[in-house]
């Protein structure tokens, strides 16, 4: 059965480091699709409120799959009911309002500009919150403005109003990424000037729809819609409006400007919803509970855990081998050295399983300085039980099947 996934429940482990061969029993396994001997899983989870599901690239497939069936489990066993990508904010909320007339297909190709995640795994995740009448939500948590269905509903819903203004969104939310240009030439005054033209564009936008709140509404635009790109216009506003150059790209200043900021959405979710349970799906370096030595970054996952403590559960996410897709193109990989964790990891034979490292105490690889394979195929080095809650380990991963552009 393809999508199955083993439940490491209770397991020994020999006397070892880091160097020496593993020597396990795995006395338990599960079937996640008829959520079955999950006891031990759920009562590790029962007092979480905000579980963040890793990848270690965004360019695996059966990492997908394995979280999609995580999601389902979470869902129907624990209640958890919204789910926050690390996609831009106003892609996936104005898509949502549209849930009911899209197909799973069309709402996975729009909700996310990610395209990564415009993917036939993401579409089975779809299709199930579908199924359930909206009381599984999936939203955005990203503040970049790259965001192809926010600028085409801001296009449409200012055409019958304000045609000048209408043509004008994709020129200008598009020319945002002049500044990465303007900063790679350290061209500080066309920096400036283009960072400031952004924000004056966002606040006349805010001013198109206040001025035209009650017309818009009579004329079919949802309220949910106007709300949702008040706040996308915020959120941009609050990240961009005092941006120097050489904090867009720059390491790592970039990467502790933008984490801050996606805690923030998160946090303003928890806030608005606080009996709401929360999923997140990301790259595992924005989830850790803490730094990677000889890391200065402060990811959004620091911020979660020392708001939260024992009611955030990061789990990171490790495949042993496979194909990678980014960018440029794919890349086999294969972590057969000792020197990566995933290497300890496939020495239980499983092709799936979760671990919970919470009260795991021995002294083995997961107190070792290890690495593994990150974003585009860069590595980290980092003791896996300081760095997450618990771990998804994958045997073999092919890239996404990516839905083919209509």
């Amino acid at each position: 059965m393809r999508k199955i996934l083993t439940i490491l429940i209770a397991f020994t482990l020999g006397s070892c480091t880091a160097q020496n061969k593993l020597n396990s029993t795995i006395e338990v396994t599960a079937d996640l699709e008829k959520f079955e001997n999950l006891s031990t899983l759920k009562k590790v989870l029962k007092d979480v409120e905000i579980i963040a599901l890793g990848e270690n690239t965004h360019g695996l497939g059966e990492v997908f799959a394995a979280k999609t069936e995580l999601v389902k489990f979470l869902h129907q066993e624990l209640g958890f009911d919204l789910i926050l990508f690390e996609s831009g904010y106003g892609d996936a909320a104005l898509a949502w309002e549209q849930l009911d007339s899209l197909t799973a297909k069309e709402f996975t190709s729009v909700f996310s500009s990610n395209f990564y995640y415009n993917s036939e795994e993401i579409e089975n995740l779809v299709s199930y919150v579908k199924s359930h009448g909206g009381r599984l939500k999936i939203q955005g948590f990203d503040c970049q403005p790259q965001q192809n269905f926010l600028i085409k509903r801001m296009t449409e819903i200012a055409q019958p109003w304000d045609s000048l203004l209408a043509k004008s969104v994709p020129l200008e939310m598009r020319s945002f990424n002049n500044l990465y240009q303007y900063e790679n030439d350290k061209d500080t005054v066309s920096f400036n000037n283009q960072r400031d033209r952004f924000i004056g564009f966002l606040n006349n936008y805010n001013t198109f729809l206040n001025k035209n709140l009650n017309e818009l509404i009579k004329s079919g635009t949802k309220k949910n819609e106007i709300l949702a790109l008040q706040k996308s216009n915020e959120i941009l506003l609050n990240t961009y409006s005092k941006i120097n150059i050489g904090e867009l790209m720059s390491w790592p200043i970039s990467a502790n400007i933008r984490d801050k900021v996606l805690f923030e959405i998160v946090k303003s979710y928890k806030d608005e919803n606080p009996e709401s349970k929360i999923i997140i799906w990301a790259q595992n370096s924005h989830i850790e509970n803490k730094t990677k030595p000889n890391y200065n970054v402060n990811w959004m996952g620091h911020y979660l855990k020392n708001t939260f403590a024992d009611k955030y559960y990061s789990i990171g996410a490790f495949v042993y081998s496979g194909k990678n897709l980014n960018y440029n193109g794919t890349f086999d990989f294969e972590h057969n050295d000792n020197k990566y964790l995933a290497y300890y990891l496939n020495q239980f034979q499983k092709e799936k399983y979760v671990l919970d490292l919470r009260k795991y105490n021995k002294n083995d690889f997961t107190r070792e300085l290890l690495l593994g394979m990150e974003n585009n195929g860069s590595t980290a080095e980092f003791i896996v039980k300081d760095r997450f809650d618990g771990l998804l380990f994958i045997k073999y991963s092919d890239i996404p099947k990516l839905i083919k552009k209509q």
